[in-house]
């Protein structure tokens, strides 16, 4: 395989010249990661025993694939990603304690395991790869076609998402009551997506020519939009709707 010869740790801007050759090769990991969250959830749905357990070994397979990219081909730029997607990951469990503790809508319990505050553990993983997946796509989506690009994200996080929320439930991961719900999707997880799926592109855009230490502020700044997109969701569709 080729790697990338402008490969250098710590020096912004090194590995992703113009015209980088390890673009194709990157989306197409980065789908193939999207391909099989996708496949792999809905054959869950056919194990009675998924809980925690299932969600841990998927994230890893994840990360197995992106990692390895990474290490094969060099690539330096996907590894600001997965720095700036585990950093989301951490950043966002506040937004899962104040959904869990404060709307109370939010139910961990279902799956079992150990925690992180009130998240499962495996959780910050998960979104890791969520960031990764959306913020690279986005990126490349954005890059090309502008602002139509962040639009298409938002709606594609709006739409798929959601269907993995909508699976939670079935492969004993998590669960929602008391508010408004499209079948088992909270209203306010569908309109909060759009956000955080554009926030997470607009964010991953300085990655291009950041710095590792970039890739972790926007990381942190990640996890705090996620907790903004939720709070704003949460109070247009049921906290000012009385629920």
């Amino acid at each position: 395989m080729k790697t990338n010869p402008d490969f250098r740790l710590g020096e912004p801007g090194i590995g992703v010249p113009p015209g980088d050759p390890l673009e194709r090769a990157r989306l197409l990991v980065v789908l193939a990661t999207i391909a099989l969250n996708i496949a792999a959830v809905a054959l869950l749905t056919f194990a009675p025993w998924s809980n925690w357990r299932s969600g841990l070994l998927l994230n890893f397979l994840d990360n197995v694939i992106l990692i390895g990219f990474v290490v094969i081909r060099r690539d330096v730029l996907l590894a600001r990603f997965i720095v700036f997607g585990l950093t989301v990951g951490l950043a966002e469990l506040a937004a899962d304690a104040w959904l869990v503790d404060y709307t109370r809508t939010l139910d961990y319990s279902i799956g079992g395991g150990p925690l992180i505050w009130r998240s499962p553990f495996w959780m910050p993983l998960a979104w890791e790869v969520v960031a990764v997946q959306f913020g690279y796509l986005g990126l490349r989506l954005w890059e090309k076609i502008g602002t139509a690009g962040l639009l298409a994200i938002g709606l594609l996080g709006a739409i798929n998402i959601p269907y993995y929320e909508e699976m939670a439930r079935r492969i004993h991961w998590w669960t929602y009551a008391g508010c408004r719900l499209i079948s088992n999707t909270p209203y306010y997880i569908i309109v909060g997506e759009f956000g955080i799926a554009v926030a997470l592109t607009s964010l991953a855009r300085s990655l291009r020519r950041g710095s590792w230490r970039t890739a972790i502020l926007m990381g942190f700044a990640g996890g705090l939009a996620i907790f903004v997109a939720y709070a704003a969701a949460y109070y247009l569709t049921d906290g000012l709707t009385g629920g």
